[in-house]
Order: C-alpha cells, then sequence, then structure tokens
C-alpha cells in the first residue's frame, strides 16, 4: 500500500480543521435574483478567493471580479454546487445552457481575461430549490500555462474544466490539453506542457455538503492538489488528457488536473463524484439494490459463521463453503447475475466439495484476486488482457500448488479459515459501505469489462477498512484455533 493511500484518511482529518476556517467563517451569502456577488482579486498570484453561497431557487446572479492586479493575465473563475447543476456564462442573456459561451454543471469553470475596472460573469440556478454552493477565483500571472488553451474537443475556445462520465464499472475524466502562455504565441501541434493528475477520496459514504465542499476546496490550487491528491498515471493506449478510474459507489472522489510549463503551473477547475446520486437517488448509492442479492449477503454471513464455529464436520463444510464461494463468483462472471451465480455455486460446490485437495485452487482463486487488488497501478503489463489472464491463470495454480502439499485435511482448514473469516466480513463491507469488496469485484470486472484493463484501482482504504481487516484477522485466528484442537484427532467423513 503506498504512501497516498495511508494519507488521504489524515488528510480529510486536518482538512475538517484548516478548510472549516474557510468555508463556515466567511458569511454565507444569499443571493437571488438580481443579486450580485462580488469577488475580490486582492489575493496572491496562483492563489484562490473562495466565498460561500446559498443560490435561491430560478435566481440569475451578476459575478463582479474587482481589484485584479496588473501583474494577472488571466483568472480561472469556478462554480461548485452540492449535487445539483448550475450554468456559468459570459453573457447576460443566457442563450443556451450549453454553448460556446455557457458550462453547466456541478463543478464548472471559465476562462477569464480581466477588465481594466470590472470583469463580470453570469450564474443562473435553474433548479426549483436553493443550492448551497461556493465561487472561486484563481489568479495568475503571463507567465502560467493556460489550462485548457489548446481544446479541440469541448465547446470552449479554451476550457479550464474537466468533464465526468459514469459507467457501470468505471467513471472516466476528461480535460483538454493546455497552451504555453499566451504571450509566447502558442502552438497546440507541438506543445511543450506537461499535465499531471491526481485524486483524492473523501471518507467512505460520507455524502454531507461539508466533506463535499472541503474535498473540493483542498484541491483547488497547484500546491494544494500536490499536498492532498495522490498523483495517478496514464495508460499509454489511452489518451494522456484522460484518466479511467475503478467505480467504487457511494465514495466521494475529488479528479484535479494540474498544467506545467518551465517552472510555473496552473490548475483546472477539480471535478467531484460520488459514482452515484445521494441527493437525487439515494438508491443508487446502494452496492447492492435488489431483495435477492441483500438475502444472498445475509446468507453469506451466516455460511460463515457456521464454518467459523464448526467442530467435528469441520472438513465436509470447509470443502463446501470454499467451492461455494468461488463457483458464484464465476458464475456470476458467465451470466452477470449473482442468482444464477449462486446456483452454478451450490452445483459446484456439491460436486467438488468431496474431492481430495480441490480446494486448493480456492486458495489460489483467493490470493490471486488479493494480488490484483493490491498490486501498484503503476505495473503497465498488467493493463494488457492476456498478460493479466495469464498472469491470473498462474498465480492461481502456483498456490494451489504450495497449499495441496500441505495435504487434503489442511489444505480444507486453510481454506475455512480464509472463506468462512471473509464471509462473515463481507455483509459487514456492504453494510458499513467500505472497500474489502472490491478484492473480488475488482477481478469479475476485469474478466467482464473490455474497459476495464485501463481502469485505475487504487484503493480508498480508510478507518473503516482497517476495523475490518483487524476483524477478519481476529475471526481467522479463532477459525485457526479451533481447527489446532481437531487436526490431530480429525477422521474426514
Amino acid at each position: 500500500m503506498s504512501d497516498g493511500h495511508l494519507r488521504q484518511p489524515l488528510i480529510l482529518l486536518l482538512l475538517a480543521g484548516s478548510c472549516y476556517a474557510v468555508v463556515k467563517n466567511p458569511i454565507n451569502q444569499a443571493l437571488y435574483d438580481g443579486s450580485v456577488l462580488h469577488m475580490s482579486g486582492a489575493v496572491s498570484n496562483s492563489d484562490a478567493f473562495i466565498q460561500q453561497m446559498t443560490i435561491a431557487p430560478n435566481a440569475k446572479v451578476t459575478i463582479n471580479i474587482t481589484d485584479v492586479s496588473s501583474s494577472t493575465s488571466f483568472i480561472i473563475a469556478q462554480v461548485h454546487v452540492y449535487q445539483y447543476n448550475v450554468t456559468l456564462s459570459y453573457d447576460e442573456d443566457f442563450p443556451h445552457i450549453i454553448s460556446n459561451r455557457t458550462v453547466y454543471g456541478s463543478n464548472i469553470g471559465l476562462y477569464v481575461k480581466p477588465n481594466s475596472t470590472v470583469t463580470q460573469l453570469y450564474l443562473k440556478n435553474r433548479n426549483n430549490r436553493e443550492l448551497q454552493g461556493i465561487a472561486v477565483a484563481i489568479f495568475y500571472d503571463h507567465k502560467a500555462p493556460v489550462p485548457g488553451g489548446c481544446n479541440m474537443e469541448f465547446d470552449h475556445a479554451i476550457a479550464p474544466y474537466t468533464k465526468v462520465q459514469l459507467q457501470d464499472t468505471i467513471v472516466t475524466v476528461d480535460s483538454q490539453p493546455a497552451s504555453v502562455p499566451f504571450s509566447e504565441h502558442p502552438n497546440c501541434d507541438k506543445n511543450p506542457v506537461e499535465h499531471e493528475m491526481y485524486q483524492m477520496y473523501l471518507s467512505e459514504r460520507d455524502f454531507s455538503p461539508e466533506s463535499y465542499f472541503q474535498g473540493i476546496i483542498s484541491m483547488l490550487t497547484v500546491s494544494d492538489i500536490m499536498d492532498n491528491g495522490y498523483q495517478v498515471s496514464y495508460r499509454k493506449l489511452t489518451s494522456p488528457m484522460r484518466r479511467i478510474y475503478s467505480r467504487y459507489t457511494g465514495i466521494g472522489s475529488v479528479y484535479a488536473t494540474v498544467a506545467t510549463y518551465g517552472n510555473k503551473s496552473a490548475a483546472y477547475v477539480p471535478t467531484f463524484s460520488y459514482a452515484c446520486s445521494p441527493a437525487q437517488d439515494p438508491d443508487s448509492c446502494e452496492v447492492l439494490t435488489d431483495s435477492f442479492p441483500k438475502f444472498v449477503c445475509a446468507l453469506c454471513f451466516f455460511v460463515g459463521l457456521i464454518g467459523l464455529l464448526s467442530g467435528h464436520l469441520v472438513y465436509a463444510i470447509d470443502q463446501f463453503v470454499g467451492f461455494l464461494f468461488v463457483g458464484t463468483m464465476i458464475g456470476h462472471m458467465i451470466t452477470g447475475s449473482i442468482g444464477y451465480g449462486s446456483l452454478i455455486g451450490f452445483g459446484a460446490a456439491a460436486v467438488f466439495c468431496r474431492i481430495p485437495y480441490s480446494s486448493s485452487v480456492n486458495v489460489g482463486w483467493f490470493f490471486a484476486c488479493l494480488i490484483f487488488f493490491l498490486s501498484p497501478e503503476t505495473i503497465s503489463i498488467l493493463h494488457s488482457n492476456w498478460v493479466f489472464l495469464l498472469s491470473f491463470i498462474v498465480t492461481v495454480i502456483l498456490i494451489s500448488i504450495v497449499v495441496a502439499l500441505t495435504g487434503p485435511i489442511i489444505c480444507a482448514l486453510i481454506t475455512g479459515i480464509i472463506y468462512s473469516s471473509f464471509m462473515i466480513v463481507l455483509p459487514l463491507d456492504y453494510w458499513f459501505g467500505s472497500s474489502l469488496k472490491y478484492i473480488l469485484i475488482n477481478p469479475t470486472r476485469r474478466a467482464t469489462d473490455a474497459q476495464f484493463c485501463d481502469a485505475i484501482i487504487l484503493q480508498p482504504t480508510q478507518g473503516k477498512d482497517i476495523f475490518l481487516i483487524c476483524l477478519w484477522v481476529i475471526l481467522a485466528l479463532i477459525r485457526l484455533t479451533n481447527c489446532s484442537r481437531l487436526i490431530t484427532s480429525y477422521v474426514p467423513l
């Protein structure tokens, strides 16, 4: 596990104090139809002016950026709104929601060339509800690269914002290339600007507006992004301006891009995703939404508990539990249904549970999934589907052989120690909203989704996960203690 993964929970604790002063202490400006929001440029270059606000339903607001220093070459003006979309425009009449003069979304921004006195933008809330938000202005001098200055795909000539697209298993984040400072006559065909992308997780299943705005504020400026975010690499087969992430439903994630030219850097507008919509569609944040998968999850808990506490039937139960679990996983990969997958799992358990040494394959499968889950995303060779498949199969075989050498009884007991303890932890993982379930989900995604080979699978390991890992170890030790008294006297049924 990298230092970046361990830092993220600590970063959130620090931000809770530092960002509280930014978000809560300033007066929350209430904006109504016709209101004017004043944003001062009396800050240092590359620093952010931040104003907390609430926007009345269907309100149109004028944003005035004043007191801009003569050393400021351009401004990245941003609006971040919790869970709903608004429109930011150069024009007062808002001709269209989406055009080359407006930008629409919940994490939006525009490139602004400052005027001599007052620079104006216009904000529109088209929702029939009051919205919470922050308005941000970041000021850059003439040496800074221009985020989105070499745009070729988005609606605006200069597009400093980032787009997020959600799919079943992945989150796609796209930015447009930056240009060198406009004072140097940018040439986008041979662009020397370097781009780096960063990610930061919020606390698991924390859908509070406070946490959301703290996350955004912590990733606004270049220095904040580098301090708080985890830099992610790109896949050589994809665009350098695109990152594909594994989708972790219900875990907030901030995505940021930094453009660097020489010794000067500029930050794009950060964007955000829960991989669901907690305000508009709370059910979308549940991994298990149907009754039958929830029943299977509860059944998993009780089967694991029986395996954990089993006595004289330890051999048969350990064999059965392992094949039930792995068979259900493989069945789900084949059919796409947890119901049919469970039937395949029961069938596999009934057929193979009496075959000596066969449970070693279950151990090999589990550890292959665990190794894939923990492997650094920078190992580019694993991005090839054939290399991954071959590596996965070889890992399963090698571990299976090693475990099989311990003998049929010990082999079955190792299986029981792993699966009975994990089958108790797994339903708790779904209940708490942590991420240990993805030890098994991510390999399934890799087998069923062609795009997942390019996904960045950074693990959002946080307090809940650490607690469940500790519980998992304790349950495994309990199972091992029970088994140690049975090994010498046990005779298989």
